[in-house]
């Protein structure tokens, strides 16, 4: 629609609010140790100008374990030391506590100062993760397993989280996006969208991210770059700690017509 309009997607989905996207990079790490997972962004954030990280913490859907000991409460203060007061540090259990020790894991994020804590509990455990919610000063943040506009409308009227997460992929477009996106507004709720992706579809939150009037302030980036990242132009690069929304029709990048004849037939 895009291309037969002659505009990008943005424009077709409202006002353009935002030409430029905040990010945060993103970490898929927990086999780090705390001071290489540290020094790794150090060098992912001079290189890219990013105001905001956000890092693993806990041992994923791993009733309480860490992912070995001591991890986490090792890397949260060395994060803050290193990266100083005013930098925005995110955290991501994936389901790894129960409330309990959710709620004691927040404590030290507190501490340092976390801007949010994202899905402390299994996803499914709503009432566990409102707890958690209610217990922490820090916002709590999640739905990017979720995929039922019910369930979301459920979340945000009983304040299950302070932010929500939904996936662009998973919960099934920009359309249904837009309304829980809607949904939050209301609730006056901020989302930000779950987009752990290196490859062309995170183009998705760029364009998604440009006209939410409730978007956070900062949106999910990978920090590595992708393997196949030629395959389609213009690549997505963090200048100042921002990308560009592309501006040309469509989702605005092309791909590569040739890339059938560069792969390997198995």
């Amino acid at each position: 629609l895009g291309k037969l309009a002659g505009k990008p997607v943005c424009e077709l989905l409202g006002t353009v609010r935002r030409p430029y996207i905040p990010v945060y990079l993103s970490s898929l790490r927990r086999d780090t140790t705390p001071e290489a997972e540290v020094a790794w962004l150090s060098e992912r954030v001079q290189e890219t100008g990013a105001r905001a990280i956000k890092i693993k913490v806990g041992g994923r859907m791993s009733k309480n374990a860490d992912a070995f000991p001591g991890r986490t409460d090792r890397l949260i203060p060395l994060a803050r030391e290193t990266f100083g007061n005013d930098f925005t540090i995110y955290v991501d259990a994936n389901g790894s506590y129960d409330a309990a020790g959710a709620i004691e894991v927040g404590r030290l994020l507190e501490a340092h100062e976390i801007a949010f804590f994202e899905e402390p509990c299994p996803f499914e455990e709503l009432e566990m993760t409102r707890r958690v919610t209610s217990a922490l000063t820090i916002p709590v943040a999640g739905g990017e397993q979720d995929a039922s506009l019910p369930r979301f409308d459920w979340m945000i009227d009983n304040r299950v989280v302070d932010i929500v997460q939904p996936d662009l992929a998973y919960n099934g477009g920009f359309i249904r996006t837009l309304r829980v996106a809607r949904m939050a507004e209301q609730a006056g709720i901020p989302i930000t969208p779950h987009s752990p992706s290196v490859g062309a579809h995170a183009v998705y939150v760029l364009h998604f991210a440009a006209v939410v009037p409730n978007a956070g302030p900062f949106h999910e980036f990978r920090g590595e770059a992708h393997p196949m990242a030629d395959w389609y132009a213009p690549p997505f690069l963090v200048r100042d700690g921002a990308i560009q929304v592309p501006t040309k029709p469509g989702w605005g990048i092309e791909y590569d017509p040739g890339i059938w004849r560069k792969v390997d037939i198995i």
